[in-house]
């Protein structure tokens, strides 16, 4: 009896034992992590798009050349306001072709005693023609360039009497640095100047027109322009 008692004494000593040392060499609890924070956006890189169509407003300051006989153009004339547009293919992100066109309205303030210096005076220029662009960036958020145009380009002084105009083949050539506002809007500064070859100096009064020696009368060469531009980009990035 004495002996069964002590086997079931050890018996119990040793399953507490190994109850204790289970217990001791348990796993620990999982441990819980909490999601990790989202990672930070790279800056926007805004990529260059196909197509750019380009409104802008502008000051215009006209070129003149003085005549030896008559200069009521040249003596008149002063900066006006000027607007247009551009609508450009952009192939690659350095490279942009299409068309272009400006109309300006310059100060008029030719002598009272001139054929053209009644109350209904005005100037205005325009140019039409081909451009080029040349960019420096494929990606960023600002996009410079220059740019080259090539097209026709005209001065005309207007009373309601008379008209006088210089036209001619135009050479354009200037650059500009836009902001990206969003990915498919730019704002930006930009210059232009523009100069033609003068092939008619013109004069048409009471429904009759005649040419005029250019280097007798006065007349427009040209004008360069200070815009801020508006660029509306669109199609897929490149």
């Amino acid at each position: 009896m004495g002996a069964r008692c002590l086997a079931l004494a050890s018996f119990g000593l040793a399953f507490a034992c190994a109850g204790r040392a289970a217990a001791e060499h348990a796993p620990p609890p999982p441990i819980v992590l909490e999601p990790p924070p989202p990672p930070e956006l790279p800056p926007a890189e805004y990529p260059r798009r196909a197509f750019e169509l380009t409104p802008e407003l502008a000051v215009g300051l006209p070129s003149c050349a003085d005549g030896s006989v008559d200069n009521q153009v040249c003596g008149g004339i002063s900066a006006g306001l000027a607007g247009g547009a551009s609508l450009l293919w952009r192939p690659t992100p350095y490279f942009a072709f299409g068309g272009t066109f400006d109309l300006l309205r310059f100060g008029f303030h030719p002598g009272q005693s001139s054929e053209l210096g009644d109350s209904g005076a005005r100037a205005t220029g325009q140019f039409v023609g081909l451009l080029g662009r040349v960019y420096f960036f494929e990606r960023g958020s600002f996009d410079p360039y220059l740019e080259l145009g090539l097209g026709s380009a005209s001065v005309t002084a207007h009373s309601r009497e008379a008209e006088e105009s210089a036209s001619g083949i135009a050479l354009r050539s200037g650059g500009g640095l836009e902001f990206y506002l969003s990915p498919h809007v730019r704002l930006g500064p930009a210059f232009d100047w523009t100069t033609f070859n003068v092939k008619h100096v013109q004069r048409c009064a009471s429904g009759t027109c005649a040419d005029l020696d250019e280097s007798s009368y006065g007349h427009g060469t040209g004008f360069s322009s200070f815009a801020v531009r508006l660029s509306i980009v669109l199609g897929a990035g490149q």
